[in-house]
């Protein structure tokens, strides 16, 4: 005797065999549908959707105790750029204002395609509770129009004692091809 759950997947299976009405009505069996999908997912990725590290640890070297620089000045560099920042806590609040530098390869680049730099709240144990947008370029601009500082007003979630950075980004030479589109490119990206 079989089981409520067997006659259901006993009868999912029949509907989806080779002459199923859906089968049928679709042209597509079952197994034909993973690339499909597979296609999509890629199609997502490709979008430029985020990932989110909310509930995620971050990298020990990127944990900023809020104390050490509570109305001081600040940097934070990484491989292809440097924060240079101010910031204060008040009323549940981080205040933070500063300057993006970039160094390395992306300084010769004269054409901004895209560049993000998010800060991240932690907990004491350097887990990610939240995060925001701190600063943001784009759009193919020239760099000499990019507007490189930033200030901020960010609500502190309940717990966060530290702060952590990332950033993303692309930029170019300017030079076209027939599509108008870029002849020389660096993307660049360092997560929390």
């Amino acid at each position: 005797m079989k089981s409520g759950l067997g006659k259901f997947v006993e009868g999912c299976a029949a509907r989806l065999s080779c002459g199923s009405p859906l089968r049928m009505a679709v042209g597509i069996t079952p197994l034909r549908w993973l690339p499909l999908l597979l296609l999509c997912g890629a199609l997502i990725g490709c979008a430029g959707l985020q990932t989110s590290y909310e509930g995620t640890p971050a990298q020990p070297e990127n944990r900023r105790p809020l104390t050490t620089t509570d109305g001081g000045p600040a940097t934070w560099q990484a491989k292809d750029m440097a924060l240079h920042y101010e910031s204060s806590v008040e009323n549940g609040a981080l205040e933070i204002k500063g300057t993006v530098e970039r160094l390395n390869t992306i300084k010769n680049f004269s054409v901004v395609n895209y560049f993000r730099v998010l800060i991240y709240f932690l907990d004491a144990e350097g887990i990610i509770l939240d995060n925001h947008v701190l600063w943001s370029a784009g759009s193919r601009m020239d760099e000499t129009f990019v507007r490189w500082t930033f200030e901020k007003q960010l609500p502190l979630p309940a717990g966060t004692v530290a702060v952590g950075f990332s950033y993303r980004g692309a930029f170019s030479d300017g030079g076209s091809g027939d599509s108008g589109s870029a002849q020389t490119g660096w993307e660049v990206w360092a997560r929390p």
